[in-house]
């Protein structure tokens, strides 16, 4: 599979490392993109005893436990320290007998915005009923988890599924123009939450500081601003090294005295990777990297389009989008669902899929 290659191409990498310590915990990480190739597709295809169904249904719980816990968590946090930011930050999320509050809210969008994608197609597939207005109010929940998380991706990457649903529905159903309805109010309601939040504050910031030229990192004020300088330094060391690029091991290091280099002095930012992963593979194994990358998605877009299966390929259109803001491919987070969901969804029978739209 694809993205066992891609894997191969890092761990040829660690001959050109000089940081071989870096370089086996940067393999460790990637270690389940070969690892879930072996086994998943036996598991999943051999088996007759695999309960798909269970398994939505146990993720999409967990999903609405930690949604759940995390709200809880905030609501106890303003009632005892009175701190609302939690409400509507980064530091909206749950986890037990630890001082930090979760995963990345970033990571922990996308994966909401997976269960919107396949609740939602069923919401499509079975109509207005009883049991979908439950799956409805389900979704709701999920949106307004995201929405509270303050992740500018995970709003834009929601939208993306709103309107691939909105695609599916209406391409399925022949009913064009009930879906520009539902776009039209999907579009007003956002808007209104959005200008009513401090998510209004972070786009107005984003948008400024990629529209106006600074002359240095120090006068980003946010996020956006500072990756721009990031990904500037990224292209900068792919520009010195294109063909292999620096090598697994030496990645950080050779991107820290990159950020140094261009300005950047905020310790935070100077040990951050390149947060955008097509930047960030070709930095670290070159363009032959950056070609098996792109033939990971290239074959799940490919399998998609011939199983007619709607699910995998708005997967798939997700996590390439996530691409551009993100190096999801350097965290466990990132990697371990991208490779069980796409094997999980690539083995999914035929049967199953969308074979009449």
């Amino acid at each position: 599979m694809s993205i066992a290659i891609y894997f191969l191409i890092t761990l040829v990498s660690l001959l050109y490392t000089s940081d071989m310590t870096s370089g086996w915990k940067g393999i460790e990480i990637k270690f389940s993109m070969i690892a879930f190739p072996i086994f998943l597709p036996l598991i999943f295809y051999k088996s007759k005893n695999i309960n798909r169904e269970l398994i939505i249904n146990v993720l999409t719980i967990t999903a609405v436990v930690y949604a759940a816990l995390s709200f809880s968590r905030a609501f106890y946090l303003y009632a005892t320290l009175g701190e609302t930011i939690n409400f509507n930050s980064v530091n909206l999320g749950f986890r037990l007998f630890q001082e930090g509050p979760f995963v990345h809210p970033t990571y922990v969008s996308i994966y909401y915005v997976i269960l919107i994608l396949i609740w939602g197609k069923r919401i499509v597939e079975g109509g207005i009923n009883k049991r979908s207005s439950f799956w409805i109010l389900m979704l709701t929940f999920f949106f307004i988890f995201i929405f509270f998380s303050s992740s500018k991706a995970g709003v834009l990457l929601s939208v993306v599924a709103v309107i691939s649903l909105l695609i599916y529905y209406a391409k399925k159903n022949k009913k064009i123009i009930q879906a520009l309805f539902m776009f039209v109010f999907f579009a007003i309601i956002g808007a209104i939450g959005i200008n009513n939040s401090n998510l209004k504050t972070r786009f107005n910031t984003a948008y400024r500081e990629m529209t106006k030229e600074y002359n240095n990192p120090v006068s980003y004020v946010q996020s956006t601003g500072a990756r721009i300088w990031v990904w500037k330094s990224t292209i900068q060391l792919i520009e010195e090294n294109p063909i292999q690029g620096v090598g697994v091991g030496d990645i950080r290091n050779e991107l820290t005295k990159k950020y140094k280099e261009v300005g950047i002095i905020d310790e935070s930012i100077l040990k951050l990777d390149s947060h955008q992963q097509y930047l960030q593979t070709t930095a670290t194994i070159g363009i032959v990297g950056l070609i098996s990358l792109l033939l990971v998605f290239f074959s799940l877009f490919y399998y998609s389009k011939k199983l007619n299966h709607f699910i995998l390929f708005s997967f798939s259109l997700t996590y390439f989008l996530f691409g551009f803001t993100e190096s999801m491919f350097e965290t466990q987070a990132g990697i371990i669902f991208f490779t069980f969901f796409s094997l999980f969804l690539v083995s999914e029978p035929q049967s199953k899929t969308e074979k009449e739209v």
